[in-house]
């Protein structure tokens, strides 16, 4: 068991108590000093006690499945002390609108995923600001609110972009908002009017993609790769459906 690298399962379960294992006669707690992987976690609890058996863990999923009245209980904010943590997904099955001010990440993530949660697009701030996040995914309504907002000095090292099923109706971004941007996923988003403009201007984006969006959003698309055209940059790629 010791061993185990990566623990990937459908469906979510919850942790129980770390079990102990019995060396010499004498109890000692079991460290999973090898497990990179840990999904889905039900309710999962960040106490000392399970952190230091997984300290390091690269990959984890977790699922709420309830509606907290009192996030202190999970201990949200002892998960940066999984210092080798990369990639993090968050499912919420109830509205869980004050998730992120009661955690605190890693500073060495870089993948992070929300679907459901219907979290303050003003809470995004918080995600905005860690300082390797390079992917970004939120679905089905993770965030929730018909504006967002993006502030000059976050997400500055972030490549993916991925908005599918939010609520969004105006996106208020230019590119010192989103600087390293690479990729660009929009789907399902029947509310948001339009992709900014100034999403064009980002030099390192390579491609957008739009499905299943309203029309006007298409057409913004469209707009962006035509006017990086006429300044001669026909390297940007987008893709309808």
């Amino acid at each position: 068991m010791t061993q185990l690298r990566h623990v990937q399962l459908e469906a979510a379960v919850n942790l129980r108590d770390p079990p102990r294992a019995e060396i010499e006669g004498e109890n000692s707690v079991i460290v999973l000093e090898n497990l990179q992987t840990l999904s889905l976690i039900k309710n999962f609890r960040c106490t000392d006690d399970i952190l230091k058996r997984i300290s390091n863990l690269k990959k984890l999923g977790i699922y709420y499945g309830i509606e907290p009245t009192d996030w202190s209980y999970y201990c949200l904010n002892n998960l940066v002390d999984l210092d080798q943590l990369e990639a993090l997904k968050c499912f919420f099955y109830w509205k869980s609108p004050s998730f992120l001010k009661n955690v605190t990440f890693p500073e060495l993530l870089k993948k992070l995923t929300f679907v459901h949660g219907n979290i303050p697009w003003e809470d995004m701030t918080i995600v905005g600001s860690l300082p390797n996040l390079q992917v970004l995914k939120l679905k089905s309504y993770a965030f929730l609110g018909p504006e967002w907002d993006p502030n000059e000095g976050e997400f500055v090292q972030l490549k993916f972009l991925l908005l599918e099923n939010v609520n969004l109706k105006h996106w208020r971004a230019d590119s010192i908002h989103f600087p390293k941007l690479e990729r660009l996923f929009i789907k399902l988003c029947k509310h948001l009017e339009e992709i900014p403009s100034g999403i064009g201007e980002i030099t390192t984006l390579q491609s957008i993609e739009v499905y299943y969006c309203r029309d006007s959003l298409v057409t913004s698309a469209k707009q962006i790769q035509e006017t990086q055209q006429n300044f001669g940059n026909d390297d940007l790629q987008v893709r309808i459906l």
